[in-house]
């Protein structure tokens, strides 16, 4: 048996060949523009810097995709994984866990960290842009309770986390001792950009849909009106589809290359066919800037509120 075929059989399904490909797409970016970046003009900068925010994004969603189904079936493999998964995203993919696993699924729109309901500015595209720094420090509170209570049991998953953590700042402590200005460029801003991409999404998936039932946040049961579906081939094929998202709460385990076949069998014919979105540059461009006015749902909290202001008076 050659090398090629050993590594394809260690992998639980051959389509993460995929993850990989994305994973090594974006160092592969870093690395050319990290070489050229002395010869670039303006325009070239903003178009490298615009390619590897998305291919930052991207590698994001694989984090997300990692920490609900392994790509490899033996455990040692799946932890090496995890380790250089980490180097190339920038974050510690362990500390997904506690904000989205444990936290985003269960408690869906019902006052998790991440329930679009705490923003309240009347420009709707203020609520896009400013939704990561408003919960960025609710999701670190939650990650430090999360590896402080795994630390004091000293267990396999603090340990995992360390080691994750090492490989993900190392690499950028690295990059900052060879040049600090190159890697801000290269580097450092396209992670930022990236993690408040895959954050700010609940904002399109899951801002206007309908709550789940506490206690009924997967499975049959869950409501399937509470999430937004981007369909579109181009988002799917680069996110390993993660557009399909309802579905993804229903059976978040499931492998993502199930996601289209259960989507069109559980979720389509039950749905609000509003919810599903074939553009998500068209819905991003349509909802939060032209004409980017609030949607129905915030205009009823709008109005409700400046109701109850009227009483006070």
């Amino acid at each position: 048996m050659d090398v090629s075929s050993t590594f394809l059989s260690s992998m639980r399904n051959p389509a993460d060949l995929r993850t990989l490909g994305i994973c090594s797409a974006k160092v592969l970016i870093a690395g050319s523009v990290w070489m050229l970046y002395p010869y670039m003009n303006v325009a070239a900068c903003l178009f490298a810097g615009l390619v590897q925010c998305l291919a930052s994004f991207y590698v994001m969603t694989m984090v997300h995709n990692a920490m609900h189904c392994d790509v490899f079936k033996h455990p040692v493999v799946e932890t090496v994984w995890r380790v250089i998964l980490s180097a190339v995203a920038g974050v510690p993919v362990e500390a997904y866990r506690p904000t989205h696993n444990l936290n985003h699924h269960v408690y869906t729109q019902h006052g998790d960290h991440l329930d679009t309901k705490q923003m309240k500015y009347n420009w709707h595209f203020l609520n896009l842009v400013l939704f990561f720094p408003t919960v960025y420090p609710k999701i670190t509170k939650l990650e430090n309770e999360y590896i402080g209570k795994e630390f004091s049991k000293l267990s396999k998953t603090f340990f995992l986390w360390l080691a994750q953590l090492v490989a993900a700042h190392g690499v950028t402590v690295c990059l900052l001792y060879i040049n600090w200005r190159r890697t801000l460029c290269v580097w450092v801003v396209p992670y930022i950009i990236g993690a408040d991409g895959i954050v700010t999404m609940n904002m399109l998936q899951h801002d206007g849909t309908e709550d789940i039932a506490l206690g009924e946040h997967k499975g049959p049961n869950l409501n399937v009106n509470s999430a937004r579906n981007f369909t579109g081939p181009v988002i799917n094929y680069l996110t390993c589809n993660n557009g399909y998202h309802a579905i993804h709460h229903m059976y978040s385990n499931m492998h993502w290359t199930q996601y289209p076949e259960m989507h069109a069998k559980l979720i389509a014919p039950h749905n609000d066919p509003a919810l599903d979105e074939q553009c998500i540059v068209r819905f991003l461009w349509r909802t939060y800037i032209w004409p980017g006015q609030l949607p129905p749902h915030r205009q009823t909290e709008k109005a409700e509120k400046a109701e109850k202001a009227d009483k006070a008076e």
